[in-house]
């Protein structure tokens, strides 16, 4: 065994990278075992595949697997630190399978959430994240994205879990303590976009335009949120279904969010698993739209599912068009006066770092998010008003029609563009896909055609004008009806002028009843004259838990004789998913020592417990923010946040680490963590020793 891995480790340098050119995957059948109890992963898989010329041996990729053949193979298999190999004498041509069965721990890829937690509150899931973490760490599969597979996959869960996956549910089979999924796809997809879901869920379903079975879920907890989170749902697949004019290319289209997920969203082959921070109930729904992100995930079943690139190198043909459509559907929404503000902040920002020397090109790998979605959505907005409409559209369907299934290149789309406009588009090519700068004059020109962008440009230029000399522009901004773009402009830039001037434009600001030029004032005046006080203490009945939030703590620090006022009205008040309200207001209960003295204690143990594993990332983060403010951490604190310098997202083990570097500078908190060192586990003492 250990020569025959020894001799696929020498002879097959020249298959990596190259496999597709000698073999095609065909279709993979396995069934998962989901095991809560060990955080394992056991399977057995069947797998199909072609030849494509004579070879000897064929891989798929497999992380830190235990793998066992069946002794049914005509082929030899063996496996490697991250591969398993099948050996043979492989004619062209010819179809072959292999079956085994495997067992596996991931580090990434698939996570456990919740099953160590006491929180009853926050159910237990399980989920999966594969592209840019590799679905071979619990699948055996592909890590290239340009072999696509029909993927049929049956999971074994605890019966009472509900599991959602990639394809259509067949059938369900229940059994002792255990329930099968059986989940059927019809056609190829690359590996990235193996997902599933299982978690305590229930689902509404309903039907696209066309018949396509549209299925949301949210958790039994949250099952009040369910129509506003999903709001505009079947409108957004119908609009993008009319806007690309390519029927849907998927057996359905399903939704689920997931605690301490690692981005926005995630599309998974008909199933879009998306951050829990986007669940929302009426008052939410104002603050935190999740219209964008539904659109843009929806967007890649074409645009990446359907049509993938053959490399990083052609990213912006997943995002840029994602982001592209996304905005599409926004601007039916919304109007157009949000989707033209929204590109206006965009080609802003894409200017600076353009200007900055941080421009980048476009069709190029190591992109940023900023260049691979925005800048990628401005060509193709760009290149539509070059080519026209219709030409545009008919490129878009013919691009999608002839590479579905298959993958593509920049080149492979810009083709079918020359070819429907009849001529090359030399000239946009190099200066929107092969240029590292921004062409920030190209879509000014493009905005300054809307007569809102004028106005508003108009209005900002004013931004370092004292205040004397534009009131009577800042005043017109905030006549009715307000627009929500000019009246927040108009209440930013009477921040730090003269208060004789700027108290009666306030004051017509808080009457606009605008819940964003509100939001704005919560946001720009903090210190808050006493002619507003009444007209600012409204702010705490608005339906924005973001105005809520800021209105608390100004009023709170500004006047203390009426804290227990301000506490008292916002008791209840919680906010988002990350608590925010809820979070501030026990902070502010502490810091206000004559307010319910007695109950301090309590209040203390309430705020600090939020920082248990169990919480989603986002409380616990605001948590330990709140906890460093009053400078008070218990035991249990210092530990939750050395299990947080590990935690699979990255923003927050950022926190947590640069929070940990900030209490080992105090002599105090450095002791208490010393002291508990030996608590920690081998992974945090390793951690804790070599850091510091």
């Amino acid at each position: 065994m250990i020569k025959i891995i020894v001799f696929l480790l020498l002879s097959s340098t020249l298959l990596f990278g190259q496999q597709t050119e000698k073999v095609d995957f065909l279709e993979l059948n396995a069934t998962v075992t989901i095991d809560t109890i060990n955080f394992e992963i056991k399977g057995q898989v069947e797998v199909s595949f072609r030849t494509l010329r004579d070879v000897d041996s064929v891989y798929l990729d497999a992380v830190d697997m235990r793998i066992t053949p069946s002794e049914s193979n005509t082929l030899k298999i063996v496996n490697t630190d991250d591969k398993i190999w099948m050996t043979s004498n492989f004619k062209k041509d010819k179809s072959y399978s292999a079956t085994f069965s495997y067992e596996c721990e991931p580090k990434q890829a698939l996570y456990f959430v919740g099953f160590n937690s006491t929180l009853k509150a926050y159910p237990s899931q399980v989920w999966t994240q594969g592209q840019g973490k590799y679905t071979s760490h619990w699948l055996p599969s592909l890590d290239d994205m340009n072999d696509k597979i029909i993927f049929n996959i049956t999971y074994e869960a605890p019966k009472n879990y509900e599991v959602i996956a990639n394809g259509h549910l067949n059938k369900t089979r229940s059994r002792l303590n255990h329930k099968s999924w059986y989940y059927e796809m019809q056609k190829p997809m690359s590996s990235y976009l193996v997902g599933f879901v299982m978690g305590d869920f229930r689902r509404t379903a309903a039907k696209s335009k066309k018949g396509t079975p549209l299925q949301v879920y949210l958790e039994t907890r949250h099952l009040d949120k369910m129509s506003y989170t999903y709001q505009d749902h079947v409108e957004i697949f119908n609009l993008l279904e009319n806007k690309i004019n390519i029927n849907y290319p998927w057996q359905n289209f399903k939704q689920v969010p997931v605690r301490d997920f690692l981005y926005a969203g995630m599309e998974n082959t008909t199933l879009n698993t998306f951050s829990e921070e986007f669940v929302v109930d009426s008052i939410g729904a104002n603050d935190r739209s999740f219209v964008n992100v539904q659109a843009h995930e929806l967007a890649h079943q074409w645009f990446g599912n359907s049509v993938t690139e053959t490399s990083s190198r052609h990213h912006w043909l997943h995002e840029g068009f994602a982001t592209y459509y996304a905005l599409e559907v926004e601007k039916e929404i919304f109007g157009d006066e949000y989707y033209y503000f929204k590109l206006f902040k965009t080609a802003e920002e894409l200017k600076t770092k353009s200007d900055s020397g941080q421009g980048q090109v476009l069709v190029s790998p190591g992109g940023s998010s900023l260049t691979y979605y925005e800048k990628g959505a401005w060509a193709l907005i760009i290149l539509k008003n070059t080519v026209g409409e219709a030409v545009f559209q008919k490129a878009i369907e013919s691009y999608l029609t002839k590479y579905a299934y298959k993958n593509v290149t920049t080149e492979d789309f810009m083709t079918e563009v020359e070819f429907h406009y009849g001529q090359p588009l030399t000239n946009f090519k190099e200066r929107w896909l092969n240029q590292k700068a921004f062409q920030s004059k190209e879509t000014l020109l493009f905005l300054k055609k809307q007569e809102f962008i004028q106005n508003y440009m108009k209005l900002a230029a004013f931004r370092e004008t004292r205040l004397s000399l534009k009131t009577d522009r800042i005043s017109n901004a905030l006549d009715f009806p307000v627009n929500d773009y000019l009246g927040q402009e108009a209440v930013y830039q009477l921040n730090g002028g003269d208060f004789d001037l700027s108290i009666p434009l306030y004051k017509k600001a808080f009457e606009t009843n605008n819940l964003y030029v509100r939001q704005a004032i919560a946001n720009s005046l903090t210190s808050i004259p006493t002619e507003l006080k009444a007209d600012y203490e409204s702010l705490l009945k608005d339906r924005s838990y973001t105005t809520v939030e800021k209105a608390l703590f100004n009023l709170w620090r500004a006047f203390p004789e009426d804290r227990h006022t301000y506490l008292e009205a916002t008791e209840t008040s919680v906010g988002f998913q990350n608590k925010n309200i809820k979070l501030l207001w026990l902070t502010l209960n502490l810091a206000t020592p004559d307010y319910e003295p007695d109950k301090k204690p309590s209040v203390y143990g309430e705020l600090s417990k939020h920082t248990q594993p169990g919480y989603p990332y986002q409380v616990r983060e605001n948590a330990f923010g709140y906890l460093y403010q009053i400078d008070t951490f218990t035991k249990e604190n210092y530990k939750d946040l050395m299990e947080g310098v590990f935690h699979p997202v990255w923003q927050f083990k950022k926190f947590c680490r640069e929070l940990l570097d900030t209490l080992m500078k105090s002599e105090k908190h450095s002791k208490a963590l010393q002291k508990l060192a030996q608590d920690f586990s081998i992974r945090e003492k390793t951690f804790f020793n070599t850091r510091y």
